[in-house]
């Protein structure tokens, strides 16, 4: 058996691929929606296609209204859009170039105090 002496090997770099199968980073984009629109995991639809080698989202959420704020749905989706964004660029070193946010209906929450 013989030393890899490449400049990488000496660099202490490990050699392979990552690979991310379609339904995983459909599935990491259905929950940064979660995470970012603050509703159910259930209640996130997400499609994703190709824009031209960048990803483009298709994502559909409840408006979350919650009893003690007001709700902007144009700010909440602007946020939602940057989310998915920054959040696939970050974990799966993915490019978005579009997402579409679809609202379908309204989930009322309400804020409780823990004792």
């Amino acid at each position: 058996m013989t030393a890899d002496r490449s400049p990488l090997a000496e660099a202490g770099a490990v050699l392979g691929t990552t690979t991310f199968t379609a339904r995983a980073l459909q599935r990491l984009a259905a929950g940064i929606a979660h995470d970012v629109a603050r509703v159910s995991a259930r209640d996130v639809g997400v499609q994703l296609s190709d824009d031209h080698g960048a990803l483009r989202i298709a994502v559909t959420v409840p408006v979350a209204v919650a009893s003690t704020r007001r709700t902007d749905l144009v700010a909440g989706g602007e946020e939602l859009r940057t989310g998915l964004i920054e959040g696939m660029r970050e974990l799966a070193g993915r490019q978005v170039g579009t997402v579409d946010v679809r609202y379908s209906g309204v989930h009322r929450s309400t804020e409780r105090r823990v004792r």
